[in-house]
C-alpha cells in the first residue's frame, strides 16, 4: 500500500523545530512561539538510482544496522527527499524563504 501511494502522489514535507532540543525550554519559549524557531522542507520522495542505492544502503544501515536483516519480501526500497522549497519560521513577522541552493552551500 506504501508504494502504491509513493507513486500516485511523492509530494512530501518535513518540520524540524528546536522544541526537540532543549534550546526552548532552556530560554523559556513555548513550542508555538517563533523564537522556538523551526524549518519546513517541502519536495517530493524519489526512488533513488541504482548508481546510489550502495551509498543509501551504507548511510542507512550504519544507523540502523538492525534493518539489513529486515524481510527482503516486503518490497522495500531507498528513496531521497528532493526538496524543492525551504520555509524557516525563527522570528516574528512571518516566514523566510531559503532555495535548496543556499540551503546545501552553507559551510557547517
Amino acid at each position: 500500500i506504501a508504494l502504491l501511494a509513493f507513486q500516485i502522489n511523492s509530494n512530501a514535507s518535513l518540520t524540524v523545530s528546536l522544541a526537540q532540543t532543549p534550546y526552548c525550554k532552556k530560554h523559556g519559549y513555548d513550542p508555538q512561539n517563533p523564537l522556538c524557531a523551526h524549518i519546513i522542507f517541502c519536495g517530493s520522495i524519489v526512488k533513488v538510482k541504482d548508481s546510489e542505492a550502495g551509498l543509501a544502503k551504507k548511510a542507512l544501515f550504519s544507523r540502523h544496522p538492525e534493518m539489513e536483516n529486515w524481510p527482503k519480501d516486503h518490497n522495500w526500497f531507498f528513496a531521497k527527499f528532493n526538496i524543492t522549497n525551504i520555509w524557516v519560521l525563527d522570528y516574528f513577522g512571518g516566514l523566510k524563504i531559503v532555495t535548496p541552493e543556499e540551503y546545501y552551500s552553507v559551510k557547517p
